[in-house]
Formats: C-alpha cells, structure tokens, sequence
C-alpha cells in the first residue's frame, strides 16, 4: 500500500494542475478562472516538484523522506507566493481561486506534517 504522503502529494499536484490549466485559459467545463499566465508556470512547477516528491515516497525510493519534504516547500513557496501576488492586486481574484490557494496549502502542510511525525519516516523506509 502506497504511503499517504505520496496520496495526499499526487493529489495535491492534480489539483495545481488544473489550476495551471485554468489560468492558461484552458475551460474545463463551467469552472473557469482568469488567464494568468505566470500562475501557470508556478502552479505547473509546484505540480511537477510534488509529482517528484510523491513518486519518490510512493516507492519507497531511498531518498523518499527528503524528496517529498522538498516536493512539499516547493508547493508551500509556490502557493503563497500566489496567494501574496493576489493580496497586493497583481492579478484579478476570485474566490474560487482563493479557495484552491487555501486548499492546496492545507494539503501542502498535512503532507509536511505526515512527514514530521515518527511513523511518516517509518512509512516511507525501503522494505
């Protein structure tokens, strides 16, 4: 069974995904949000460090622990800066969107949380 790290990561990833999708103008059914192109490119690279970071927890690989910490601040910077660059009117906000910041920073800090407690350094060891 995979670690929930690599779970809550992937997952985290998918959802920054279809914001970088979104904010590239690409609709996805009614959900829509304004075309930023620079919070694409961020949200695509946070997407990519937590894929890195969960493929890495989700085997087991032997820098698993590490990998995933870093996938996870890479979000962590990544949103905020987002969510700073809206705060200061660098971007038209909605409240969808501040939602997903919230929400992709929830996930973000679960992970990180996971991966400070004892049994998260247990779950991701090498069998």
């Amino acid at each position: 069974m995979p670690p929930v790290v690599a779970i809550l990561m992937l997952a985290n990833a998918a959802l920054l995904l279809f914001g970088a999708a979104q904010h590239a103008g690409i609709r996805i059914g009614p959900l829509t949000e304004p075309v930023i192109p620079p919070a694409a490119i961020v949200e695509t690279l946070c997407a990519l460090a937590l894929i890195w970071g969960g493929v890495a927890a989700w085997r087991r690989s032997r820098h698993a622990w590490t990998s995933a910490l870093a996938g996870n601040l890479v979000a962590i910077a990544g949103v905020i800066l987002g969510m700073v660059a809206l705060a200061i009117g660098a971007g038209p906000r909605t409240a969808s969107n501040d939602w997903y910041h919230r929400f992709m920073l929830a996930l973000a800090a679960a992970a990180i949380l996971i991966l400070l407690l004892p049994s998260g350094r247990i779950a991701l060891r090498r069998w």
